[in-house]
């Protein structure tokens, strides 16, 4: 199954590029230039680790959305 171990690693190294820039938050396109990876990508992950409450929509510029990394306690 290299396509699951693919995805795992895509997400991880999108979570790695929020949490390295924490407290700055990042648009979509800033993730995908930093971590090498297509836009798309990154707009499917950022959605997943948004959905399990890792990363939050920090604020809007236009139409770049911003993310940042929840911390936890």
């Amino acid at each position: 199954m290299p396509s699951n171990q693919n995805e795992g690693n895509s997400k991880e190294k999108i979570f790695e590029v929020i949490e390295k820039a924490s407290p700055q938050d990042l648009s979509i396109q800033e993730i995908a230039e930093i971590s090498k990876l297509s836009r798309e990508t990154v707009s499917k992950y950022v959605g997943i680790l948004e959905a399990e409450k890792k990363i939050a929509l920090a604020r809007r510029i236009g139409k770049a959305k911003m993310y940042r990394l929840i911390e936890e306690g």
